[in-house]
């Protein structure tokens, strides 16, 4: 038989955030294409079928990745029907927002090189995937300006701030972030588009002039 002959559902509860503390968990999170992976099992539901058709690769490259997401919790299994005689596995993200445990990039730590750069390279790669895929495709138009839909803004800037300055922008920054993440959740509605953030604020040292 090709069609299903049982379902089994699993439980559905998804996190308001799950917090990585662990360096392994950090790296198997920290490779565009499982960020990739991570953000269409965020849209909704899938297997490993519909992912490979989505990505227009086979599924065999696929397995690998999927049970490294779910061997560390990223992902979970929300229902299992029998295909043809073969289980299939429907997946779904785990959580709305992952956060890395500041104990893993505390100063002096044994994971702190490894796990700064783990992190950074989840994040910027990341970033520019989804911004390079959003040109690809048409959702960004480089030609819009903000607040048009469709238009992105980026930017880097260096100024010199007081403590209390930087206590004050920084708050302010988290408090928007917070708001951009309980915004998100209205699948049904034709008209919402899956949206990125990228939010930094960090004090730095001047350039050395090198001899």
């Amino acid at each position: 038989m090709t069609q299903s002959q049982h379902n089994t559902n699993q439980t559905n509860s998804t996190l308001d955030v799950f917090t990585i503390t662990d360096l392994e968990t950090l790296k198997a999170v920290s490779t565009p294409f499982r960020q990739s992976l991570m953000r269409l099992m965020a849209e909704k539901s899938r297997t490993v079928k519909e992912m490979a058709q989505e990505l227009d690769i086979p599924p065999s490259r696929l397995y690998y990745h999927v049970n490294q997401l779910e061997r560390h919790g990223i992902i979970r299994v929300v229902s299992t029907q029998i295909v043809s005689g073969i289980v299939e596995k429907r997946y779904h993200i785990s959580a709305r927002a992952f956060r890395v445990d500041r104990a893993l990039l505390a100063p002096g730590s044994e994971q702190e090189e490894a796990a700064i750069e783990a992190m950074m390279q989840s994040t910027f790669e990341a970033t520019e995937d989804e911004i390079r895929r959003g040109l690809r495709t048409g959702a960004i138009d480089m030609t819009r300006a903000a607040p048009e839909p469709g238009a992105i803004f980026i930017g880097h800037s260096l100024t010199r701030l007081t403590p209390q300055q930087y206590r004050d922008f920084l708050q302010r920054l988290a408090d928007l972030y917070a708001e951009f993440e309980a915004i998100s959740g209205n699948t049904d509605d034709v008209d919402s588009k899956l949206t990125g953030l990228l939010v930094a604020i960090y004090p730095t040292a001047p350039p050395t002039t090198e001899t």
